[in-house]
Protein backbone atom coordinates (compact mmCIF):
# COMPACT_ATOMS: atom_id res chain seq x y z
CA UNK A 1 0.00 0.00 0.00
CA UNK A 2 2.99 2.45 0.08
CA UNK A 3 3.39 5.29 -2.01
CA UNK A 4 7.39 4.68 -2.32
CA UNK A 5 9.02 3.13 -5.04
CA UNK A 6 11.94 1.59 -5.79
CA UNK A 7 13.17 4.27 -8.26
CA UNK A 8 12.19 6.53 -5.46
CA UNK A 9 15.10 4.62 -2.54
CA UNK A 10 17.12 4.58 -5.86
CA UNK A 11 17.52 7.83 -6.83
CA UNK A 12 18.64 9.06 -3.26
CA UNK A 13 21.37 6.83 -3.05
CA UNK A 14 21.89 8.67 -6.40
CA UNK A 15 21.80 11.88 -5.50
CA UNK A 16 22.63 11.67 -1.17
CA UNK A 17 24.98 8.74 -1.76
CA UNK A 18 22.30 7.13 1.19
CA UNK A 19 22.41 3.19 0.52
CA UNK A 20 19.19 2.02 -0.16
CA UNK A 21 19.45 -0.69 2.85
CA UNK A 22 20.06 2.11 5.34
CA UNK A 23 16.48 4.12 3.41
CA UNK A 24 14.51 0.76 3.61
CA UNK A 25 15.30 -0.05 7.63
CA UNK A 26 14.88 3.52 8.94
CA UNK A 27 11.83 3.85 6.67
CA UNK A 28 10.78 0.13 8.02
CA UNK A 29 11.20 0.98 11.33
CA UNK A 30 9.54 4.72 11.45
CA UNK A 31 6.60 4.27 8.93
CA UNK A 32 6.57 0.31 7.67
CA UNK A 33 7.94 1.03 4.65
CA UNK A 34 5.14 4.27 4.22
CA UNK A 35 2.06 2.65 4.33
CA UNK A 36 -0.68 4.81 5.15
CA UNK A 37 -2.56 2.79 7.28
CA UNK A 38 0.52 0.85 9.24
CA UNK A 39 2.53 3.60 8.86
CA UNK A 40 0.28 6.13 10.43
CA UNK A 41 -0.46 9.82 10.14
CA UNK A 42 2.80 10.27 9.27
CA UNK A 43 3.18 8.38 6.14
CA UNK A 44 -0.06 9.73 4.85
CA UNK A 45 1.21 13.07 4.77
CA UNK A 46 4.61 11.45 2.66
CA UNK A 47 7.13 11.52 6.32
CA UNK A 48 8.26 8.50 6.06
CA UNK A 49 11.61 9.40 8.34
CA UNK A 50 9.36 10.76 11.02
CA UNK A 51 10.82 13.66 10.47
CA UNK A 52 10.64 16.37 13.32
CA UNK A 53 9.51 20.04 12.72
CA UNK A 54 12.31 22.33 12.90
CA UNK A 55 11.18 24.97 10.39
CA UNK A 56 11.58 25.86 6.78
CA UNK A 57 14.76 26.83 6.45
CA UNK A 58 16.87 23.37 6.45
CA UNK A 59 17.50 21.75 2.72
CA UNK A 60 14.38 19.15 3.55
CA UNK A 61 12.26 21.53 5.97
CA UNK A 62 11.93 24.10 2.61
CA UNK A 63 10.15 20.94 0.64
CA UNK A 64 7.67 20.91 3.58
CA UNK A 65 4.20 21.85 2.31
CA UNK A 66 2.75 22.51 6.11
CA UNK A 67 3.22 20.54 9.33
CA UNK A 68 1.11 18.55 11.07
CA UNK A 69 0.33 17.74 14.78
CA UNK A 70 0.80 14.10 15.86
CA UNK A 71 1.34 12.55 19.45
CA UNK A 72 1.85 16.14 20.94
CA UNK A 73 4.47 16.94 18.79
CA UNK A 74 4.90 18.84 15.27
CA UNK A 75 6.30 17.15 12.07
CA UNK A 76 6.87 17.99 8.36
CA UNK A 77 4.24 17.18 6.12
CA UNK A 78 5.19 16.81 2.34
CA UNK A 79 2.82 17.22 -0.23
CA UNK A 80 3.72 14.19 -2.65
CA UNK A 81 5.55 11.24 -1.78
CA UNK A 82 8.50 11.79 -4.28
CA UNK A 83 9.25 15.16 -2.27
CA UNK A 84 8.90 13.42 0.71
CA UNK A 85 11.39 10.87 -0.51
CA UNK A 86 13.51 13.85 -1.75
CA UNK A 87 13.31 15.29 1.88
CA UNK A 88 14.09 12.47 3.39
CA UNK A 89 17.31 11.53 1.72
CA UNK A 90 18.22 15.29 1.97
CA UNK A 91 17.80 14.66 5.88
CA UNK A 92 19.69 11.60 6.04
CA UNK A 93 22.56 13.27 4.58
CA UNK A 94 22.93 16.61 5.91
CA UNK A 95 20.81 16.13 9.22
CA UNK A 96 22.44 16.17 12.32
CA UNK A 97 25.56 18.52 11.00
CA UNK A 98 26.31 15.16 8.60
CA UNK A 99 26.16 12.80 11.34
CA UNK A 100 24.28 10.11 9.76
CA UNK A 101 25.54 10.27 6.29
CA UNK A 102 29.31 7.94 7.28
CA UNK A 103 27.11 5.60 9.47
CA UNK A 104 24.98 4.88 7.22
CA UNK A 105 27.55 4.17 4.38
CA UNK A 106 28.90 1.32 6.32
CA UNK A 107 28.70 -1.76 5.15
CA UNK A 108 27.19 -2.80 7.98
CA UNK A 109 25.79 0.37 10.26
CA UNK A 110 26.49 1.26 13.36
CA UNK A 111 22.56 1.30 14.42
CA UNK A 112 23.50 2.21 18.01
CA UNK A 113 24.82 5.59 16.90
CA UNK A 114 22.78 6.47 14.50
CA UNK A 115 19.89 6.36 16.77
CA UNK A 116 21.22 7.75 19.69
CA UNK A 117 21.05 11.20 17.92
CA UNK A 118 17.66 10.45 15.22
CA UNK A 119 16.03 8.49 17.93
CA UNK A 120 17.65 10.02 21.41
CA UNK A 121 19.78 8.22 23.02
CA UNK A 122 17.60 9.02 26.60
CA UNK A 123 13.88 8.60 24.71
CA UNK A 124 12.36 5.38 26.61
CA UNK A 125 12.49 2.62 24.14
CA UNK A 126 16.01 3.53 22.79
CA UNK A 127 17.35 -0.15 22.79
CA UNK A 128 14.18 -1.42 21.60
CA UNK A 129 14.13 0.74 18.93
CA UNK A 130 18.18 -0.04 18.11
CA UNK A 131 17.04 -3.66 18.38
CA UNK A 132 14.28 -3.44 15.81
CA UNK A 133 16.54 -1.23 13.20
CA UNK A 134 19.13 -4.36 13.77
CA UNK A 135 16.27 -7.05 13.37
CA UNK A 136 14.91 -4.97 9.80
CA UNK A 137 18.29 -5.22 8.11
CA UNK A 138 18.92 -8.50 9.38
CA UNK A 139 15.49 -9.43 7.30
CA UNK A 140 16.32 -6.91 4.27
CA UNK A 141 19.65 -8.61 3.90
CA UNK A 142 18.11 -12.27 4.32
CA UNK A 143 15.52 -12.05 1.86
CA UNK A 144 17.67 -10.31 -0.75
CA UNK A 145 19.90 -13.48 -0.46
CA UNK A 146 16.89 -15.28 -1.01
CA UNK A 147 16.65 -13.44 -4.08
CA UNK A 148 19.97 -13.57 -5.66
CA UNK A 149 20.26 -9.93 -4.94
CA UNK A 150 23.66 -8.38 -3.30
CA UNK A 151 23.32 -5.28 -0.94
Amino acid sequence: NSPISGEMVIQNEEWYGIPALSQLVIMAAETSLGDPKLGGSLARHYNFGCLRYHGGDTAWGELASDRVWVAGKDWYAFATPQIGMVAFGRYLKTGANGHYLPILTQTHPDWGSFAAVYYGRYVAGFNSYVDRLHTLEHRFRSMAAEQGVSL
